[in-house]
């Protein structure tokens, strides 16, 4: 008889983190780091995407950091191309989009800008509804 309870429950067990994992794995959409110029280029030249200019040590940054995340767990936003560009690391980026600081958050519709935020505050809903408002 125990044998039987713990082979349910680790079975029982098994089968939820499965689950978990395939919720997981479905999610294709995160925050993904622009390595380079080309990098940033690429990912802005279709579609819609985001931009979040950060830097580590921003505390700013780092209060805007959670709706920015959030934004990538929306189903609805699926087809968004969501990308973080460290300003310390990536200057050539920062010049040529002319970003001053940080934290900054640029909307791109098909390569061209359509909303550019600055500072914190900017919330997930707000964000979310300029968004989809471009899909």
């Amino acid at each position: 008889m125990n044998k039987f309870l713990i082979l349910a429950s680790f079975l029982i067990l098994a089968s939820c983190s499965k689950k978990e994992d395939e919720v997981t794995n479905n999610n294709t959409n995160k925050l993904r780091d622009i390595t380079s110029l080309t990098n940033y280029d690429n990912e802005i030249k279709s579609g819609v995407s985001l931009m979040f200019f950060h830097a580590t040590w921003c505390s700013i940054c780092k209060a805007q950091r959670p709706a920015v995340e959030s934004l990538t767990k929306d189903d609805a936003l699926k087809a968004v191309k969501f990308g973080q560009v460290n300003t310390d690391e990536l200057k050539d980026i920062t010049s040529k989009y002319n970003v001053p600081g940080q934290p900054v958050i640029i909307i791109y519709k098909d390569g061209k800008e359509e909303k550019r935020y600055f500072g914190s505050g900017n919330s997930q809903e707000s964000l979310t509804t300029v968004l989809k408002g471009l899909l």
